[in-house]
């Protein structure tokens, strides 16, 4: 514990991505990741390979950016970074170790951006008393004409996990189905934000869960994107993100992930 305590404290991040929570899911998330090594692995490696496939595939080399960078447990950095000549890496929180990490290459920059561009908004319309659900507006400047590859990364249905817990504890008076409803819309956007680059666009992303008891019979299935309907991917493995004893001692939980080409 007082290790990530100490993580908590000292990582410099904008007041409201601490009080929504982000910073807690991130290190959240390194925590879990430690525990299960062994059970991720099969899934940080295929992600991988599928993102240097991409790579290989892509026609410019100026820079790739990364929607999604987490912990860079997913991203083969170094390879990428021979690659383009300018690596961008996008998310709402840099641990630490990232941060040190990033330092080790001239052509690699971590960029602090909520890729919703919803999370401010919402926290000030709770601190100023409006009780609205901000408009979805996907805003990337970093994306230009030197771009030769744009990745999301393992992002598309952790888009809304902080800000729909954040909206229904303070947003009193609106209803849970209509947060869930601003929940798909804001992965509808991402995706038809994707679809919309002119560029070599690659989309990694969990879409279904499965529950399974200690004799591995499945007790509970379900959509991890609302139900937004998606092609088949190219590319598909699991995802043992939480063996039985992770999230509750008696079913483990799986993520059927999906690897799209999009151009």
């Amino acid at each position: 514990m007082l290790p990530e305590l100490f993580t908590y404290v000292t990582t410099p991040c904008p007041r409201y991505i601490r009080r929504m929570g982000y910073l807690y899911e991130a290190i959240g998330l390194k925590c879990r990741y430690k525990r299960n090594p062994a059970s991720w692995q099969n899934h940080l490696e295929k992600t991988r390979q599928f993102v240097l496939s991409a790579a290989g595939k892509s026609q410019g080399r100026g820079k790739v950016v990364i929607l999604g960078s987490g912990l860079l447990l997913d991203v083969p950095l170094e390879t990428l970074s021979s690659m383009f000549r300018e690596v961008v890496l996008i998310d709402i929180v840099c641990l630490p170790e990232v941060h040190r990490r990033i330092k080790g290459y001239d052509n690699v920059r971590f960029l602090r951006q909520d890729v919703t561009n919803t999370a401010e908004t919402l926290y000030q319309n709770v601190l100023h008393g409006r009780h609205e659900l901000p408009y979805v507006v996907p805003v990337l400047p970093e994306i230009d004409t030197d771009t030769g590859l744009v990745i999301s990364l393992n992002i598309l249905s952790q888009l809304t996990v902080v800000l729909r817990k954040y909206a229904i504890k303070k947003l009193t008076g609106i209803t849970k189905d209509r947060v869930d409803s601003w929940c798909r819309q804001i992965m509808e956007s991402h995706y038809a934000f994707l679809m919309s680059l002119p560029y070599n666009v690659c989309l990694i992303a969990d879409h279904r869960y499965t529950k399974r008891d200690r004799d591995g019979r499945i007790i509970a299935q379900g959509t991890t994107l609302y139900g937004i309907s998606m092609p088949e991917p190219d590319d598909s493995w699991i995802w043992n993100i939480a063996p039985i004893g992770e999230e509750s001692r008696f079913h483990s939980k799986e993520l059927d992930v999906g690897a799209w080409y999009i151009r």
